[in-house]
């Protein structure tokens, strides 16, 4: 893989500092484990959690695009089946959230740590095992 862009990084759920390594350790298709995170980088050995509870910020990216989700699943039911019940409504927007909980929650925490993580990509980092220790690594000791 080439370098990719900090949206794309985003998108794919890669690592902030070497833009290679998966946060997760599953596919998001795996609904049991699907949102378990690394918890470290397995290319450049960031450390993903910056602080305890660190995610729970992720909260709200979250909220927002189930926001989004149903403002635009209430749309498309109005426009594709002509102003319905509201509880057609309701039982899309409900099943649309649902089922794309595992991609919206991966998401949500990919955007936290790129955004609030406060790391920067280095791209030299992107092919080998980092083994000094940085203010990256926030106290952990290997």
């Amino acid at each position: 893989m080439d370098k990719q862009s900090s949206f794309a990084a985003i998108l794919h759920c890669r690592c902030p500092r070497c833009r290679r390594g998966s946060m997760f350790t599953n596919s998001a298709f795996n609904l049991r484990y699907g949102r378990r995170i690394n918890t470290h980088c397995p290319v450049c050995d960031l450390r993903f959690e910056r602080e305890p509870a660190f995610f729970e910020g992720a909260m709200y990216f979250n909220y927002a695009m189930n926001v989004a989700l149903m403002v635009t699943s209430g749309v498309a039911t109005y426009v594709l089946l002509n102003d319905p019940g509201s509880w057609v409504y309701f039982g899309i927007s409900a099943s649309v959230v649902v089922l794309m909980v595992s991609f919206t929650s991966r998401l949500s925490k990919s955007m936290m740590l790129h955004f609030f993580g406060g790391v920067d990509y280095e791209p030299e980092l992107a092919g080998k095992k980092n083994t000094e220790k940085s203010f990256n690594t926030i106290g952990t000791k290997k």
